[in-house]
């Protein structure tokens, strides 16, 4: 008798729970490139026949184009449902899991900092494009789905041969398939009621656009030719949030992140992040992570300072 067990494995970040079935002479279940030295891994799904289970480490950022079935993402205590077919950005900085149902198939991409900084231009446009993908974004695919599933693919192919000549490749590829996203999102923005999400979609990248500038909701409803209201109603659907803490918790990703990761003196980092005064940083920083930003470095710095090693010890 066939009983089946969950099965968890871990590839370069990613931890991978999937239900086992017999072999029925069909590809069935997720199957997985191995990760180059960059840190990219793309993971093919191919209609499992149980719910396949990804875990998302919060370093790592995750493309997915789902061409068929229905999946939900947890992150951070909240829920996003999503049915085929959709582009998905999740970015980087908070741990996830990604659900996808029975019968689902589309294509996954892993990404560290370092392939996705390799693949941005290095123009006004790349700048654009790097606010843009530091929040999560969720795109009807439509017809856009025909180029992009067949680049992943090729980006699958490419990493997995590991050809001559693939090293170069592969940024370019990732590079066409964030401007496709990026395009999704703008026609999000330019046709806000064409597609179910076109407004959260237009209001994520104008967040992504003015963050710094702290605009009000009422500017982004203006910019978006709607009310404030209707605005919030949407973004509640979508995100469970009131527009006005998914930009708080947005400021508050990004200056953890300058916190941790940049030698900038705390004033700065608040100047960088659009606030003119210190102490309204120090404030707005403390309600958010229930501690000031100094003693937050503090800590983090304290927790990553190597162990004491005695190998020199006589």
């Amino acid at each position: 008798m066939f009983i089946p067990r969950l099965i968890k494995c871990t590839l370069a970040g990613i931890n991978c729970t999937i239900m086992p079935h017999r072999h029925t002479g069909s590809d069935a279940s997720p199957t997985r490139a191995p990760p180059n030295r960059s840190t990219m891994v793309p993971i093919q799904v191919r209609s499992p026949l149980a719910e396949a289970v990804f875990g998302i480490r919060p370093e790592l950022a995750c493309l997915v184009a789902l061409d068929a079935g229905r999946g939900r993402m947890l992150r951070n205590g909240d829920e996003i449902r999503f049915e085929a077919p959709r582009l998905i950005w999740l970015a980087p900085g908070q741990a996830g899991e990604l659900r996808l149902r029975p019968g689902s198939r589309g294509e996954i991409l892993l990404l560290a900092q370092a392939p996705l900084s390799l693949a941005l231009p290095t123009s006004a446009f790349g700048q654009e494009l790097a606010r843009l993908l530091r929040t999560d974004l969720s795109v009807p695919a439509g017809a856009g789905q025909v180029q992009v599933s067949p680049r992943m693919a090729d980006l699958r192919q490419e990493l997995a041969n590991d050809a001559p000549g693939a090293q170069m490749m592969a940024p370019h590829l990732l590079a066409l398939l964030l401007i496709q996203l990026w395009r999704g999102v703008t026609e999000g923005r330019a046709h806000p009621d064409r597609a179910t999400g076109g407004l959260v979609q237009g209001f994520t990248r104008l967040a992504g656009l003015h963050l710094h500038d702290h605009w009000q909701i009422g500017d982004y409803a203006q910019t978006l030719g709607v009310t404030r209201d209707r605005l919030g109603a949407a973004v509640r659907r979508a995100t469970g949030k009131a527009p006005q803490i998914w930009l708080h918790e947005a400021l508050h990703r990004e200056a953890v992140e300058l916190l941790t990761h940049s030698g900038l003196p705390v004033s700065q980092v608040g100047f960088r992040l659009g606030f003119a005064d210190p102490a309204y940083f120090n404030r707005f920083f403390s309600r958010m992570q229930g501690e000031p930003p100094s003693r937050f470095r503090r800590r983090v710095a304290r927790r990553a300072e190597p162990a004491p090693s005695y190998a020199a010890w006589p």
